[in-house]
């Protein structure tokens, strides 16, 4: 780990250094070894504002914090990079256990719900398709509640439909 400091309107004391190296050891575990580390200090009146810009093989991570005490700040901005460090590595972690089985541009939604606008089954309802001619299942579409009836036709011995059309006639559809 290579941590350069800058100090503006301030000397960076080796309790500084100390302090600000301490922190950064959490980061040090978390990225590992092969990380660069600019520490900015400056006084402004009574402005105490820590600048760290950390560079990782993976990862840049900058922040800002100003408060009336260096050492509160250099902790809060370290602290930031901390969090950031650990979303990452969280991040990292995640997509190599579960690996996208379908394309980015796939919309993921739970199978509950669909995306919006996207009409979506209700009911799903399975039978046996019985042979049978058409002039039957014309008689038995007309004699239920239904509108229409699959069934497999007996003479082609393929799937078709029957429906009654709002003329009072009856359609067909075959494949």
């Amino acid at each position: 780990m290579q941590v350069a400091y800058t100090g503006r309107n301030i000397e960076v004391t080796s309790a500084l250094r100390d302090f600000t190296e301490g922190h950064l050891k959490k980061i040090r575990k978390i990225l590992g070894e092969a990380i660069h580390v600019h520490v900015t200090l400056t006084v402004q009146k009574h402005r105490q504002i820590a600048e760290v810009h950390l560079h990782s093989r993976s990862l840049d991570i900058n922040g800002l914090e100003e408060t009336n005490d260096m050492y509160a700040s250099i902790n809060a901005v370290l602290d930031k990079a901390e969090r950031q460090a650990l979303k990452h590595k969280g991040k990292k972690i995640t997509r190599k256990r579960h690996p996208a089985s379908r394309p980015a541009s796939t919309p993921s939604t739970s199978p509950n719900r669909p995306p919006s606008g996207v009409p979506r089954v209700i009911k799903s309802t399975s039978f046996a398709a019985k042979p049978m001619s058409i002039e039957e299942a014309v008689q038995e579409v007309s004699g239920s509640d239904g509108n229409f009836l699959v069934f497999r036709n007996a003479d082609s011995e393929k799937i078709s439909v029957v429906y009654k059309r709002k003329d009072g006639n009856f359609g067909l559809i075959e494949p």
